[in-house]
């Protein structure tokens, strides 16, 4: 027998209910999101916390990143204008 009854599916979701709550699980990413969430909305609001979070963490990351890029290019730039 089945642990888990299949709520929704999509190309890249799999929304399931099972004995110890709702569980979705993102393709794309090959992880579950929301585990033993009480509530569909719980884990559909745990995902997106998550994504917010990873979002954040992603920016801060780009604009180091961004930061580094054009101190690189401007330095390369003093360089090159000094020949």
């Amino acid at each position: 027998m089945n642990k888990y009854t299949l709520i929704l599916k999509t190309d890249t979701l799999l929304l399931s209910e099972g004995k110890d709550g709702f569980w979705l699980y993102d393709k794309t990413r090959s992880m579950n999101l929301s585990i033993r969430a009480k509530t569909k909305d719980d884990a559909f609001i745990e995902t997106i916390e998550y994504y917010q979070k990873r979002l954040t963490e992603v920016e801060k990351h780009h604009a180091v990143l961004k930061s580094q890029v054009e101190t690189f290019v401007s330095q390369l730039y003093i360089s090159i204008t000094e020949i």
